[in-house]
């Protein structure tokens, strides 16, 4: 059959062929298909139209002088000022702020907001807003080093109702707090922050029955198979539901917990947290899981798609690094194979999600956790050439972006360096002015004392060593602190008072405790102790440019102007979420579209087609109807060219089929209104 998307006199026409006779995906011959913005007739519209809206996101994850797990325990707004004009030298207009549950909410059963981090939090909007940021907030972070175990947070939250209601309601206080200022462009909460669950699936048997019920998995669960379909599943003869435990990660009954997630992380949490606050996204998991069989051996990769199309999401926020995809074996990349990728993963996103516009939040091009060294990476020599060629890219599959890394960081352990909170276990000695104040004031023969979990570097397995490092002030100069730690007890080491930064390298063990004393009188200004610094920035630690800093300028240029790409449909005639037809409208005549679609029998549901005509909405059509639909098209849009862009309500994805398909199209063009 020829499968007709026409404007006026015929724009173009995609030829497909049959996919068998019942008209369902996956079977039939190979089909050869033009895409969709093709055209075959001189001053036809180009394949991508830049189209009206909010200017491209080009933004940055800051974190002051600190990391993301203490930053809020700095005195972000003494470095706020002269960042957010580096950040404004290099391209960007937006600032992404990481807002701490934990941290931000004093007890994890109560919402109401810390005022101390409500009111700088507030002086941060606002000082972006003078430089014309935009800020997007990530709502629901989970760590903060000023709260003790906040794992324990994310934990509850699944089976305490109490701890739910206080995440629920913290929510809400952040909305009514900067929801509504007006460079706050929209939040969201992240999978990540909900993925603590999987830590059940580890529990002992009879923790993992009572969690089963306590959050509400066997309950979804029974109401999908029956208890007989559980049994095969699981491997044993269950006698009743409250016998069904939470599937350990290696059991093929670990898919129904993953399809439980994706349920979860809409119904329970997107839906009563976008209720919240209205401008909420949620950063959606792109990576998939694998799932074994009852041998223990790879049975198949879960993809979440089931919860990527957010329902009334103002964007998509997505994470990519070159990484994903790839075999992960320390392999490098080249800068082709990762723009591949990129798109690759793009293109499924919008397939599922449709025209809701993508952010990047975490735009990893280079990335150095501790951990993940066997990632494929490109070499930082090639990141010139790959930023050339994923500008377009970028520009025609999404609408913004953000770097995890702006500036280099350490993995610091001590929650705030600055001592601008009182957010650490210090023991002082007597005498101490400990008012939390940045700068801590010492006179000779004073000092501080604290023990560190290895847990707090923040990195698997914790360093071999970390170095502590001090910048502190003396009279005149030639004075120091003595550094009592396990490297070396009998022989303390000394860090000098300079004014400038310096280092002694300590062993770190499973609990490593360092006692400092003042020499003379000072003023300790920081006191970091890290055993990892993050390189992934484009500028220093300090602040300075990278040479690579030049490159991501040019790219933020690039990003300036959007040429979105046109949704297109697969080469059988179906549509994923959406589907763009340009039209050719080359008489002023009253005009119909006329929009023929069909649909195999045995379907589940009939989509709802929203139709919009250059963004106006037209009307709705329902899929598979026998009678092709009609709409009468604007006045406004009567001469010259339009674009056509019709968008379902629902999804389904046929057994066998990888693509998630919303309407088979067969015939899209105009004619003279009321005509046949």
């Amino acid at each position: 059959m020829a499968l007709l998307l026409v404007g006026g006199a015929m724009a173009f026409t995609l030829l497909t062929t049959p996919a068998g006779s019942t008209g369902e995906p996956g079977s039939g011959d190979s089909v050869q298909v033009a895409p969709v913005a093709a055209v075959v007739e001189s001053g036809a519209v180009p394949a991508a139209v830049a189209r009206a809206g909010d200017a491209y996101l080009r933004g940055a994850h800051w974190f002051g002088d600190g990391w993301a797990v203490n930053f809020w325990n700095t005195d972000l707004l003494a470095v706020a000022r002269e960042d957010f004009t580096a950040l404004k030298a290099d391209g960007f207009n937006a600032v992404v702020l990481v807002i701490p549950w934990p941290g931000f909410a004093a007890d994890r059963t109560d919402g109401r907001l810390v005022p101390e981090r409500t009111r700088r939090l507030g002086e941060l909007i606002d000082l972006a807003a003078a430089f014309d940021l935009d800020v997007v907030v990530r709502i629901g972070y989970a760590w903060d080093s000023a709260v003790e175990a906040p794992e324990g947070w994310l934990l509850d939250m699944w089976h305490d109702p109490r701890v739910y209601q206080g995440w629920l309601d913290y929510i809400q206080s952040l909305w009514d707090a900067v929801g509504e200022r007006d460079n706050v462009k929209f939040g969201f909460i992240c999978w990540e922050d909900l993925w603590a669950v999987t830590w059940m699936n580890g529990f002992e048997e009879p923790a993992r029955r009572e969690m089963a019920q306590a959050i509400g998995y066997r309950d979804w669960l029974s109401e999908r198979v029956t208890l007989e379909q559980a049994s095969d599943r699981y491997g044993v003869s269950f006698t009743g539901w409250s016998d069904v435990p939470l599937p350990r990660k290696d059991e093929p009954a670990y898919g129904w917990f993953l399809e439980f997630l994706d349920y979860a992380w809409i119904e329970r949490f997107f839906k009563p947290a976008q209720a919240r606050f209205p401008s909420l996204s949620m950063e959606i998991r792109i990576d998939s899981d694998p799932v074994l069989d009852a041998n223990g051996e790879f049975d198949y990769w879960h993809s979440h798609e089931a919860a990527w199309d957010l329902p009334g999401a103002p964007w998509t926020t997505i994470y990519w690094s070159p990484a994903m995809g790839g075999l992960n074996q320390g392999e490098q990349l080249a800068p082709e194979t990762a723009v591949e990728r990129l798109q690759y993963m793009l293109e499924r996103v919008r397939a599922v999600t449709g025209t809701r516009p993508i952010f990047i939040d975490q735009y990893l091009v280079e990335d150095f956790t501790p951990g993940f060294e066997n990632n494929g990476r490109i070499a930082t020599s090639a990141v010139p050439d790959f930023l050339e060629q994923a500008a377009p890219v970028m520009a025609a599959y999404a609408q913004g972006y953000a770097l995890w890394t702006w500036k280099d960081y350490r993995h610091d352990a001590i929650p705030s360096p600055d001592f601008s909170i009182d957010a650490a276990p210090w023991t002082f000695s007597a005498g101490v002015d400990d008012t939390p104040a940045p700068g801590l004031a010492l006179d000779a023969g004073q000092g501080l004392a604290r023990s560190f979990g290895i847990g707090e570097f923040h990195a698997p397995g914790g360093p071999e060593a970390a170095d502590l490092c001090v910048v502190a002030r003396a009279g005149d100069g030639t004075t120091g602190l003595t550094v009592v730690a396990p490297t070396d007890p009998d022989s303390p080491m000394r860090l000098p008072a300079t004014g400038e930064r310096e280092c002694v390298a300590v062993d770190v063990a499973d609990v490593t405790r360092i006692e400092l004393q003042a020499e003379d009188a000072m003023i300790i200004d920081s006191l970091v102790f890290s055993g990892f610094t993050q390189p992934s920035g484009i500028r220093e630690v300090g602040g300075q440019r990278k040479p690579v800093a030049t490159d991501w300028v040019r790219f933020n240029q690039a990003l300036e102007q959007r040429a979105p790409a046109p949704f297109q449909l697969y080469p059988d005639g179906w549509m994923g979420k959406a589907l763009d037809v340009d039209l050719d409208l080359a008489t002023g005549a009253d005009l119909d579209v006329v929009i023929e679609t069909t649909l195999p029998t045995g379907w589940p549901f009939q989509p709802v087609l929203a139709v919009q005509v250059d963004g106006q909405p037209v009307g709705e059509a329902i899929c598979g109807t026998d009678e092709p639909a009609r709409f009468l098209l604007p006045d406004d849009v009567r001469n010259g060219r339009a674009r056509l862009t019709l968008t379902v309500d629902r999804l389904h994805q046929p057994e066998g089929d990888e693509r998630y398909l919303g309407c088979q199209v067969l015939r899209v063009q105009t004619a003279p209104s009321g005509a046949q």
